[in-house]
């Protein structure tokens, strides 16, 4: 295999002069003999953009680091089409590449992009507003890599950290293998891990991910896509799909993750511009010290692409299943002071799977779990009625403190719990369970804890639902609160009910026959 130093073609690498055209001779001249390896030695080289091309493996040896330049000037626009609408400041990186095959960046070495030296350019940033971030020079901030329609790409072994924005942008790429990475990422602010845009065929494990916002987020469309083995703290999400979802997003499995001090929801899953997500599996995952754990949405945004007034029709969003989960909540989100303050719904957040009138969340499974809740939720909490916010952008706080401790369910359709176990540390007035517009609802072998709210479990306009072998974990007032005149067909079999005062009981209104019990 041909070997190229870039100390050969007049890298310094003394942390002072800038060495981007030498490593970029070395790449260039790498690809231009067929391929092989550009080895960097032990040294620290500062660099602006540079480019990798065809069948190059950039080696960032042990002792070695690739600086980012902390000057704009060094980091040339990109110009190319993006697949989103993205803001300006993504248009910049450090390490590029566009239609690139056999492309791999590895070693033991690190990648440094200095990200504390630029702007914290989202100061002011509204989701809601038609520019989706501030565009001026002053807010540019590039990423750590930027790589567009390459295929066979490996990210192995190194450690990637301080991007001055994401750190590492995928864009329809194409089998790629990221694996043994140590990303630490939480410099600046917008610092995501790994964003996918459009890609396929990918396989990231092993990995170690620090971050300030999404750690590996899934955009626009996504498939065959496998997430294992993986450490992950961050101050949005671990793994985000959507909410940038015009495209299809199917065969995605995560598994065997460790999850901890992560706000902003755990795992989102987030379908809001008329696309389908399906065939999405989380398996064997421990969550300690994180918001929500689990928000799945799907809507409409009227959100950022080229400023569009309609929303697009309601997606797809169906057949998730969650298995061999345990998570222990946290009270609030904590994020680091330069990040991005803790957000009202934030505080007492539960899980929650959430449509739209007319448009199910459906085929969702959770098997195996066992979350631990913080309590604190009062009663104005638990009778709060729950705007709908159709074309909100989409985010699990976006409806404020929610009326279940555990778990709220609106507009879905045959969601099943089995083995799943609910419980609280400290008084919640909140049920534990609170469903509105559910239908096809299954609970087997359900166990959860109340502490304090007048009903265990609490069904609005509830149809067909199969209450089997479930159970209070205490002394509770009553287990079920059935309200709402489209409430109809629901079961209950075989339940341990002899810690609660009462087994059921039917809000004003609701159909005498609603219930049978045997």
């Amino acid at each position: 295999m041909n070997e190229f130093s870039v100390r050969d073609y007049g890298a310094t690498g003394d942390g002072t002069t800038l060495d981007t055209a030498a490593i970029q001779a070395a790449i260039d001249a790498c690809t231009a003999r067929g391929g092989g390896v550009v080895h960097l030695p032990p040294g620290d080289y500062l660099t602006g953009t540079v480019t990798l091309k065809d069948n190059v493996t950039l080696n960032v040896g042990p002792s070695a680091r690739l600086l980012g330049s902390t000057s704009l000037a060094d980091y040339p626009n990109l110009g190319r089409e993006a697949r989103l609408d993205y803001p300006e400041h993504l248009d910049y990186c450090l390490i590029n590449a566009f239609r690139a095959h056999r492309i791999a960046l590895t070693g033991e070495g690190c990648v440094d992009g200095q990200g504390a030296a630029f702007p914290r350019g989202m100061e002011g940033f509204n989701l809601e507003s038609e520019d989706a971030a501030p565009s001026s020079q002053a807010f540019i901030r590039p990423t750590l890599l930027h790589f567009t329609d390459c295929e066979d790409v490996t990210i192995s072994n190194l450690t990637l950290k301080h991007a001055p924005a994401w750190c590492c942008q995928l864009e329809a790429c194409k089998r790629m293998w990221i694996r043994g990475v140590n990303l630490f990422n939480r410099a600046n602010q917008n610092n995501d891990g790994f964003d996918l845009t459009a890609c396929e065929d990918v396989m990231i494990s092993d990995c170690h991910i620090d971050c300030g916002d999404d750690a590996i987020a899934l955009k626009e469309s996504g498939l065959r896509i496998v997430v294992t083995n993986c450490v992950i703290s961050t101050r949005w999400s671990a793994v985000r799909i959507g909410p940038e979802s015009l495209g299809v997003f199917r065969d995605i499995a995560v598994s065997n993750c460790v999850i901890y001090d992560t706000y902003g929801a755990a795992i989102k899953i987030q379908e809001v511009e008329g696309g389908v997500m399906e065939n999405i599996s989380f398996d064997n995952l421990v969550m300690d010290h994180v918001t929500g754990p689990i928000s799945l949405r799907l809507g409409g945004y009227l959100g950022w692409r080229q400023k569009r007034k309609e929303s697009l029709p309601i997606g797809v969003l169906r057949n998730i299943r969650f298995s061999n989960i345990r998570a222990v909540v946290a009270d609030n989100a904590y994020p680091l002071p330069h990040e991005v303050p803790a957000f009202p719904g934030e505080k007492h957040s539960c899980l929650n799977i959430v449509g739209v009138p007319g448009n199910f969340v459906e085929n969702v499974t959770f098997s195996g779990m066992h979350l631990t809740f913080p309590g604190g939720g009062n009663l104005e909490d638990a009778q709060r009625s729950i705007p709908e916010l159709r074309d909100h952008y989409p985010e699990y706080h976006m409806f404020g403190t929610l009326p279940a401790y555990g778990l709220y369910l609106r507009h879905v359709k045959g969601v099943v719990f089995q083995d799943v176990t609910l419980d609280v540390a400290a008084a919640d007035l909140r049920p534990a369970v609170v469903g509105e517009d559910v239908e096809d609802l299954e609970l087997s072998g359900f166990r959860a804890a109340g502490r304090g709210a007048a009903a265990l479990l609490r069904l609005r306009d509830a149809r067909q639902v199969y209450l089997h072998g479930c159970r209070p974990l205490n002394d509770v007032p009553l287990f079920l609160e059935v309200e709402g005149a489209g409430s109809r067909e629901i079961l209950l079999q075989a339940n341990d009910l002899r810690r609660a005062g009462r087994s059921c009981a039917l809000a004003e209104g609701v159909p005498a026959d609603a219930i049978r019990q045997e």
